[in-house]
């Protein structure tokens, strides 16, 4: 039997492609000077006028960049076929947004640190399990969707140890490098150093 290996970014595709997207990072979205809409983990350069967003309202629920409606016009919650509720198209494209951005290494190289890396990549491996539980919570994802992509991420996650990045070399290591600078994620960093 092959069992077909799913990369960092296919499984936070699965589970934060629902829209939610969040995650413990600040997301900033700004204005350029030529009008274009730029999303980013870190704040942009001064002479932009940066919003830091959120995506989680204090009671935990999930808040939309605007309101969504229905076809008549009045707000409303629109659902797909399969049951789940629709995503704003606003959100949408923030999540892409910030998907296009969590895949963007920092230019900033910074010495390997297995502790630091470590940390991080644990870190939000369990960030894209709580944003999966909170997505089936909120009606956003099935839970049968969940239960496949949920043992993937946790199996991923286990991969990564200190002893495991001590002894690393090659692309491995450099991904281990590039996860010690706390502006990286999973995401870039696996699309940059791809490894076994």
């Amino acid at each position: 039997m092959m069992v077909k290996k799913l990369s960092w970014l296919a499984m936070a595709g699965l589970v934060w492609g629902m829209g939610a997207g969040a995650h413990a990072q600040p997301v900033y979205k700004w204005v350029d000077a030529q009008g274009k809409t730029h999303y980013g983990s870190q704040p942009p350069p001064s002479n932009a006028d940066a919003e830091p967003l959120k995506l989680q309202s204090n009671n935990g629920s999930t808040r939309s960049v605007s309101s969504s409606s229905s076809s008549s016009g009045k707000p409303g919650q629109q659902y797909n076929a399969d049951g789940t509720k629709k995503i704003p198209k606003d959100v949408q494209e923030f999540g892409e947004g910030v998907k296009k951005a969590l895949q963007t290494v920092d230019g900033k190289e910074v010495p390997l640190n297995c502790s630091a890396a470590v940390d991080n990549i644990h870190y939000q491996a369990d960030q894209m399990l709580e944003v999966g539980q909170k997505n089936v919570r909120d009606g956003y994802m099935k839970q049968a969707d969940f239960d496949k992509t949920a043992p993937k991420i946790r199996e991923a996650r286990g991969k990564y140890s200190l002893s495991d990045c001590q002894s690393s070399s090659g692309n491995k290591k450099l991904f281990y490098q590039c996860m010690s600078n706390s502006y990286n994620h999973v995401m870039g960093c696996d699309k940059e150093h791809k490894h076994d």
